[in-house]
């Protein structure tokens, strides 16, 4: 998953890093400006006017009052985005194992696909020698025909499903020479305290630094009502005087009162969406389980089921060379053979899409143990 996460893990730290700068761009001082303010007055008595000229340089700082909050508010906006980009690689692992443990199934179905399209082959030919000497029906030789038509279509159409997954694969890596990893493998997940799981689920370390930023903004608007204090000095010509201004802003509009408000209102609907999303991560996440409990047990059965029909198989192996097993008998018991392989290979594909859907809903992969 390197070339994907590389992707992401990029526009996050550019995001980070977007945020951060933004915060510092909060935290600024305004530029400083001059003020110049002319003025001509008439001397009494006569058709002159004196010249003054007040200048001022002007200074807008920042409040002690309000860096403080601005400075705690992108703190929190750039742990929130921390936490989203930790999300998302694990997302892109979760996906990126599902997908490839899908593809290794599929591998192993090809060959089963090959070993029934082979099979059929096989069958066809000896139906077709027995039609010619008169011994089948014609329309025995096409049920034949059909059922090879049939397993050389499957195979097919696997093959271009086991393509696609691999593409996808290379594409997801970033890399076109991919064609394994060599320490994942089918496996069942440990005995995991759900409880836990949930409770320190990232969904919900979002959500709470979700409302927390909502509560800090609601802080800046409240405490930014007298930020905008200016300061001046400077000189005025003509009179040779030195002059102070001072701007003192009077908050009495209830703009900001809005403001804050609805910010605070943000901040209560993120508080309980956290708790009814830590509710439903925790109903999803047992319901999961439960499920992959069950396909466990329905993979076992499927394994013993395959063994059977492959000790069944050797068994008509042995008839069918000393001559005292049918060919048709022999050929039809290692299809049942081949079917079984195909249906423990398919309920492990729906135990890997459901521990998929169970690490999706917590946000991080699980430990898992490998299968005997």
């Amino acid at each position: 998953v390197g070339a994907t996460v590389a992707c992401a893990v990029a526009v996050q730290n550019a995001m980070t890093k977007s945020l951060q700068n933004e915060g510092y761009a909060a935290n600024s001082w305004e530029s400083p400006y001059i003020e110049v303010s002319p003025s001509f007055n008439r001397v009494a008595g006569t058709n002159k006017f004196e010249t003054q000229a007040q200048i001022l340089l002007m200074l807008t700082p920042q409040m002690p009052w309000v860096s403080g909050v601005i400075k705690d508010s992108y703190t929190t906006k750039v742990n929130k985005n921390i936490k989203i980009a930790e999300l998302q690689k694990n997302i892109i692992a979760i996906s990126a194992k599902r997908n490839y443990l899908t593809y290794t199934i599929y591998k192993e179905q090809e060959q089963i696909y090959k070993d029934k399209e082979a099979l059929a082959k096989d069958a066809l030919e000896i139906a077709q020698k027995r039609f010619d000497a008169n011994r089948i029906s014609k329309a025995e030789l096409l049920r034949f025909k059909n059922d090879y038509s049939n397993a050389l279509s499957l195979l097919k159409s696997h093959q271009i499903l086991l393509k696609d997954a691999l593409d996808k694969l290379k594409i997801l890596v970033g890399d076109d020479s991919f064609d394994g990893i060599s320490d994942l493998f089918f496996s069942y997940i440990d005995n995991i305290n759900i409880d836990s799981y949930a409770n320190n689920s990232i969904y919900n370390e979002i959500l709470e630094l979700n409302a927390l930023d909502y509560e800090q903004s609601a802080k800046v608007v409240s405490r930014s009502r007298m930020n905008s204090m200016q300061i001046g000095a400077g000189y005025t010509i003509g009179q040779n005087s030195i002059d102070l201004k001072l701007v003192i802003p009077l908050p009495f509009t209830p703009q900001a009162s809005y403001q804050q408000q609805a910010l605070l209102e943000l901040q209560s609907a993120s508080i309980r969406q956290n708790q009814i999303t830590s509710m439903q991560i925790r109903q999803n996440a047992n319901s999961y389980k439960e499920q992959l409990m069950q396909q466990e047990e329905v993979i076992e059965l499927q394994a013993q089921n395959e063994q059977n029909a492959k000790n069944l198989f050797d068994i008509m192996q042995k008839g069918f060379d000393a001559g005292v097993i049918s060919v048709f008998e022999y050929l039809d018991t290692k299809n049942n053979y081949l079917n079984s392989r195909i249906n423990l290979t398919q309920e492990k594909l729906n135990y890997i899409n459901t521990l998929s859907l169970l690490e999706e809903s917590l946000g991080k992969e699980i430990n898992t143990k490998e299968t005997k």
